[in-house]
């Protein structure tokens, strides 16, 4: 009730503070403060995936954009009005299709699932080191070889971060030196390749975990101090990441080299200069770099105007993950060069990291219709969750493999064909993993 209660207040400071305040871009406003809340509250009660997945979505789908059409209207491609005529539905369909059956999986507590996870690791304190050298492997592969096959590299790679929850809830000896590893390896890989939001999501994902694995609950200051060192961090990634990339990137994705002594000296010079972080024309900038309006907005002027509907070729994107590249030599990429190329009007290159959204999709295939695509695609994400619940009632480790199926899933910055092709490939790797160890006598 106090979330409904804050969020009503919200709404009415929004209509009768800001000029031209729409209706519906307070609803927006107030939606994504729900979502906010709903994430912090459930931090530390449960694994919060799904609440970060809405949360996330609410921000750069909702929120973002209203505070756009507020201060900078010329920048959104669209209307207001016709903007959210679309996002604010669809968006509310996705988050009911995440917790449209949350009951089901809220009758054991996760903090169990992960105590029983903690006990079957008990005897299975060598996983930890069997999933590091894999990890280090797969990194390896994906540093030094980027073109080499996911299953060779980026799949491997995840080991990494898995072996440090194995290495922590085992009670392993060693456990203080996997997770230095893993922490050095991850830092490593983003000063060599310039992609910091692996580095944060990871962070991130290590404490939804370890928090809903405490049996003293996260007090709200916890929470606080936590919610803002994460606000802080993610506006010195912003401020550093512009000028790093432009030092270290070419304009192809093979054209990028690290560059640790320029990294330490942009961070130095942040730090020691935090009028740069704290400044309206960073924080703006940094704030509209999570605008999904833009390319939704895009999109939404074009088709079907310009470009026909797609008529379900999203729908596609479902069969894709399941047929080997080795077998489809021309089998579509990820990366959203094609979907922004063909929706929108934005300029687009091959060094691009922009790309159209699963919500952003279902406008261009099916219109308004997408309002209902969004529902399953929230249906999709949470039924996964509770599956891997209840597989980890015979396998209990497989609930420490949460962080991995969902990394491809966190944000509305990557397409369907991303998002579900991270989610099975990381599956069918993790089924072969287990099995394939499970044969050479190793238990995961």
């Amino acid at each position: 009730m106090k979330r409904l209660l804050v969020c009503a207040l919200a709404f009415l400071l929004a209509i009768q503070c800001v000029d031209y305040c729409t209706g519906t871009e307070a609803l927006a406003v107030a939606l994504s403060l729900y979502t906010f809340q709903t994430f912090v509250h459930r931090v530390g009660e449960r694994i919060a995936l799904l609440e970060c997945i809405s949360f996330i979505a609410a921000l750069e789908i909702l929120l973002v954009p209203a505070i756009t059409y507020w201060v900078f209207p010329a920048s959104m491609p669209v209307e207001s009005a016709t903007y959210f005529s679309y996002t604010l539905p669809a968006y509310s369909t996705f988050h009911i299709g995440l917790f449209w059956l949350r009951k089901n999986d809220s009758k054991r507590p996760h903090l169990l699932y992960i105590q029983d996870a903690t006990a079957y690791l008990q005897d299975k304190k060598a996983a930890s080191f069997v999933l590091l050298i894999i990890g280090l492997l797969g990194f390896s592969v994906k540093t030094f070889v980027p073109t080499a096959p996911t299953i060779l590299g980026t799949l491997p790679a995840y080991c990494l971060f898995i072996s440090a929850f194995y290495a922590y809830y085992s009670g392993s000896l060693y456990r203080v030196l996997i997770l230095t590893t893993v922490f050095a390896v991850l830092v490593t890989y983003t000063i060599q390749a310039g992609m910091f939001g692996e580095l944060f999501f990871w962070i991130m994902l290590l404490v939804i975990f370890s928090a809903a694995g405490r049996l003293n609950p996260l007090t709200i200051r916890t929470k606080t101090i936590f919610v803002s060192l994460a606000f802080v961090f993610l506006l010195l990634i912003q401020s550093i990441k512009g000028e790093y990339r432009y030092n270290t990137w070419g304009h192809q994705r093979g054209e990028r080299t690290g560059n640790a002594g320029l990294m330490s000296d942009l961070l130095t010079d942040r730090l020691t200069h935090p009028e740069k972080l704290l400044n309206v024309d960073h924080l703006f900038l940094s704030f509209v770099r999570f605008n999904q309006g833009i390319m939704i907005g895009s999109a939404m002027t074009k088709v079907p105007m310009h470009e026909s509907y797609a008529n379900g070729d999203v729908l596609l994107s479902f069969i894709y993950p399941f047929v080997p590249r080795l077998m489809w030599p021309n089998k579509p990429q990820t990366g959203g060069y094609e979907n922004i190329r063909r929706f929108t009007t934005l300029p687009q290159s091959e060094n691009t990291s922009i790309n159209l959204s699963p919500l952003g999709e279902g406008y261009v295939n099916f219109g308004y219709g997408g309002i209902l695509f969004s529902l399953l695609y929230g249906l999709l994400l949470s039924g996964v969750f509770r599956y891997v619940l209840q597989l980890a009632a015979h396998v209990p480790s497989l609930i420490l493999w949460l962080p991995m199926l969902y990394i491809g899933c966190l944000t509305m910055e990557t397409d369907l064909l991303s998002t579900w092709g991270s989610l099975v490939n990381n599956a069918i790797f993790i089924a072969l993993l287990f099995w394939f160890m499970k044969r050479i006598g190793i238990h995961l």
